[in-house]
């Protein structure tokens, strides 16, 4: 007996049909809902909701941290100089550890060698919680938002502005833009998710005070809220949603409807699944934190990786019943084109966010490749778990 006809008698088996509608079936709900967030942002409007904002009668104090290991000083540089371009006067601060012997053109909080943290937090929040200490004993508080900035990310003029004229709330976050865009061109491909999940699910939750996704590039604090919760949890990551979790919580942490904060993808295949190693795991490695400040958040991350592996699942499963002219269901059928629809849509609604119409159609024809790419971000990470000592780091551009 032939391969191919083994492999028809196995796509052909009762067992394999009901495998296939049980992963076309955990995936719907996800590309559903996708849809609907997908909708409900393409009509709203940013611009109105700025403007309903009151202008405050004094403006806050608003400063710019960015937090750095030493290993993109140049990238460092650039971000103080486009920030100062703004002639907005705020104050820049670079968060560095003792090693790192550059002297920034800008105010710098040094790590010392010997500071520890209550909680044993290291690296980036080990910096993080020092400059927060620093930054309270220099007298900076409720007057005073604090925007993070990562060493590989910047925000634009319009997103400072608002914080400066019209923010109340004790924390927020903008929606993301990519930079550098295309030096990896399919990890640049499949960071375009990450635009889209600002303009659905960022936008949406976060006007509601229920912060689902929350990056540390761009971040807004309020001083003396940051200086209450403080960037010390002893985990292996998940800091920024920790800090937006524990700000919802205790205050509000809303959309900043103005600007965007522009990142950088990673610039090879190892530094992409490295990056999405490190996010996988730090939802598992925090001591139960973000379960303990938001179940549903907690429910979510964990379905979201469930359909990506399953969704995964189905692209194969379906390739294969279509080369081996196998039927399906007719219902099962229906369901997962619209799977497939629903996530293809997904992505150019990132690709158009993003202002590339060029990069929507290679994305278009590219999307499958891309598809895989990403959805083995999951297997590799279970596969590889990381070093939980040390906090991975990726090149930055």
């Amino acid at each position: 007996m032939s391969l191919m006809m083994l492999l028809q008698d196995l796509f052909s088996s009762p067992f394999l049909h009901y495998a296939f509608a049980a992963v076309v079936l955990s995936y719907a709900p996800f590309a559903v809902y996708q849809m609907y967030l997908m909708i409900i942002s393409l009509f709203g409007n940013d611009a109105k909701d700025a403007e309903r904002k009151k202008l405050l009668e004094k403006p806050n104090n608003v400063i710019v941290v960015i937090t750095t290991n030493g290993m993109a000083t140049d990238v460092v540089e650039k971000i103080i100089s486009n920030v100062n371009g703004y002639n907005l006067g705020l104050e820049i601060f670079v968060i560095k550890e003792h090693r790192d012997s550059h002297s920034y053109s800008c105010r710098e909080i040094t790590v010392p060698k010997d500071y520890v943290c209550p909680n044993r937090s290291r690296n980036k929040m080990r910096a993080m919680q020092y400059g927060n200490e620093w930054l309270r004993q220099e007298g900076y508080g409720k007057e005073t938002y604090i925007c993070h900035l990562d060493d590989d990310s910047m925000v634009d003029k319009p997103y400072l502005e608002f914080v400066m004229n019209y923010m109340t709330e004790e924390g927020g976050q903008g929606c993301i833009r990519l930079r550098e865009f295309g030096r990896h061109l399919i990890s640049s491909l499949s960071d375009i998710v990450r635009i889209a999940n600002c303009e659905a699910w960022c936008r949406h939750y976060n006007r509601g005070n229920k912060p689902q996704f929350v990056h540390g590039e761009g971040i807004i604090v309020r001083a003396d809220v940051e200086q209450e919760i403080g960037w010390d949890y002893g985990t292996y990551g998940a800091e920024d949603l920790i800090m937006g979790l524990e700000i919802s919580k205790r205050y509000t942490f809303c959309h900043i409807p103005a600007g965007n904060i522009y990142i950088a993808p990673p610039t090879t295949a190892r530094d992409y699944y490295k990056q999405r190693r490190r996010w996988f795991w730090s939802i598992f490695k925090n001591d139960g934190k973000v379960r303990r400040l938001s179940p549903r958040t907690y429910l979510f991350y964990m379905y979201m990786y469930l359909v990506g592996v399953t969704g995964l699942m189905g692209l194969v499963m379906l390739t294969m019943y279509a080369l081996l002219d196998v039927s399906i269901n007719p219902t099962i059928m229906l369901i997962s084109i619209i799977n497939i629809v629903a996530f293809t849509s997904y992505y150019q609604f990132g690709a158009l966010y993003n202002g590339s119409r060029k990069y929507a159609l290679i994305l278009f024809l590219l999307q499958m490749p891309v598809a895989f790419y990403d959805g083995f971000t999951i297997i590799y990470s279970i596969l590889t778990r990381p070093d939980f000592q040390t906090f991975e780091t990726i090149k930055k551009v």
